[in-house]
């Protein structure tokens, strides 16, 4: 005969699954959405209206032909990474960095003979940080998955600008400027991803975008040819291409 404890010793498995029965909750718990993860090589095209202006007017004025940012590459790399959401609907954070140059030296005639006029632009940092939301208007579950994104977010810059005339008789600083400062950044796009192979892990992504974002503020000059402050304009408004690769987790 089975005495009444017998009866209500139930294993730890059969106490869950009767909880579960009575709450009707079910007995698996629902899977996270899936993570991507995307990176990708970005060239950009930014405005620096009133840099170029002011390599430009150096031109003019001291006869030397030095590249603005219109002649040369500007090159980033980015890392992006997403939750989904819904099948059409994913969020995610976007990270981009960058460093570059542009510079150049011109033979000019000085009261002291020939000089060397040496100009250089550096920025040796450059960095944004996004939030970004991704609509894709025909779900995920093709091979190509069109979409269209936006985000916000902030950036950083820290650039060196120096103008120099140098023979064996001068060594002239014309110009020197520190510029750094963070700024505010918005961006919309449109692109595709491309998975490459059925099992749907690998893809190729290829997007366009526009950003705005401008730091525009006065800073401390020194040098010959400088007032005591310069205004600082890093334009980084302008269109964008990127080529990345991803792998969804």
């Amino acid at each position: 005969m089975t005495t009444p404890s017998a009866r209500l010793r139930l294993p730890a498995s059969g106490l869950l699954a009767a909880g579960l029965l009575l709450t009707g909750a079910p007995a698996r718990a629902q899977a996270p959405g899936p993570w991507t993860a995307t990176v990708y090589l970005q060239q950009s095209w930014p405005k620096q209206t009133e840099t170029n202006r002011q390599i430009k007017d150096i031109n003019a004025a001291l006869g030397s032909s030095f590249k603005t940012w219109d002649d040369v590459a500007n090159l980033n790399l980015g890392v992006q990474a997403f939750r989904d959401l819904d099948p059409r609907w994913k969020v995610g954070l976007e990270l981009d960095y960058s460093r570059g140059k542009i510079d150049g030296t011109a033979l000019v005639d000085t009261p002291a003979g020939p000089a060397n006029l040496s100009f250089e632009q550096k920025y040796t940092v450059y960095a944004d940080l996004l939030a970004l939301v991704q609509f894709r208007p025909l779900g995920a579950g093709g091979r190509w998955i069109p979409f269209l994104q936006g985000g916000l977010g902030v950036a950083y810059e820290k650039d060196r600008t120096t103008l120099t005339l140098r023979n064996p008789y001068l060594d002239e600083t014309l110009l020197h400027v520190d510029n750094d400062g963070w700024f505010p950044m918005f961006t919309v796009g449109a692109g595709v991803d491309v998975y490459l192979s059925e099992k749907r892990t690998w893809y190729a992504e290829a997007g366009v975008s526009y950003t705005w974002a401008r730091l525009k503020h006065d800073v401390a000059a020194s040098g010959s040819l400088a007032p005591p402050t310069v205004t600082a304009d890093t334009d980084s408004t302008g269109p964008n291409v990127w080529l990345g690769v991803g792998r969804r987790f």
